[in-house]
């Protein structure tokens, strides 16, 4: 909120201090839902509560996803977070009172989770070593508030912005769906290695060329060997390990919170 009549300009500073006064020919740089269902003063504590609820969506979401790519594939887990996003931001959209926006939200935030986890798996196994920090720094919050603030302004609604991220998740999903390939180290770990060999030919050679052939063959029976070694020696893990010591659940937790 911008300013009030009476020329009573909002500091948000105030928090609960501020004269609440009835929002009456208010102007507004952005037309947001806690306008539109009257949330001031002491009820704007239930936002608070619903931003909650909304990121332990995407906590969920981060670990569940987690798993889901380990057994079924990074490419289909990050169909499934676009298409999940794409759906949510619409309903996020068609709500109409806050019970419903939060839930939406969290919806949203749940496959928002989902997809930041498969996604930074996905690069790590798909980029060398020397790309991994700077595309992992380009994609991610920071770098993207510019454009989201541009869409913001643009749109002047929280409705139409909620469309347009919806929009925003489509080039990407038609762009995995018809571009991008499973994971060639997910496949050889699951034992998949003459898919992998296929997927790793049409990336760095043609089919006819036998040294890459051959190259690829014994990259991947290497890369194969090396699970197997690895799988035998150690205990296979899940999220739940994360916190299986007090000093590396306190890691875990000053890292999520950092």
């Amino acid at each position: 909120m911008a300013s009030c009549e009476r020329n009573v300009v909002f500091d948000s500073s105030l928090e609960e201090k501020e004269v609440c006064l009835e929002p009456l020919h208010c102007s507004v740089q952005f037309d947001h839902n806690i306008l539109k269902w009257n949330y001031f003063c002491g009820s704007a504590k239930t936002i608070k509560n619903s931003i909650s609820m909304q990121m332990i969506g995407v906590l969920i979401g981060s670990a569940m996803f987690g798993q889901i790519s380990d057994s079924f594939g990074r490419r289909k887990s990050m169909l499934v977070t676009m298409a999940g996003m794409a759906i949510g931001w619409i309903l996020v959209a068609k709500s109409y009172d806050l019970t419903l926006f939060t839930v939406s939200r969290t919806a949203v935030g749940f496959f928002t989770g989902g997809s930041i986890s498969v996604l930074n798996v996905f690069i790590m196994e798909n980029i060398p070593k020397k790309h991994r920090m700077w595309i992992n720094m380009a994609i991610t919050w920071s770098p993207n508030m510019l454009p989201l603030a541009a869409m913001a302004w643009a749109t002047g609604d929280w409705r139409s912005l909620a469309l347009l991220n919806a929009i925003v998740c489509v080039p990407g999903l038609l762009f995995c769906f018809l571009c991008i390939h499973e994971s060639p180290r997910w496949l050889i770990h699951c034992g998949k290695i003459a898919e992998a060999q296929e997927i790793m030919r049409r990336e760095f050679g043609s089919s006819k060329e036998e040294t890459v052939n051959d190259t690829l063959h014994k990259a991947v029976r290497n890369e194969y060997e090396m699970m197997l070694r690895a799988d035998s020696q150690k205990r296979r893990y899940s999220f739940c390990h994360l916190f299986y010591t007090p000093k590396l659940a306190i890691t875990t937790i000053v890292l999520a919170f950092s």
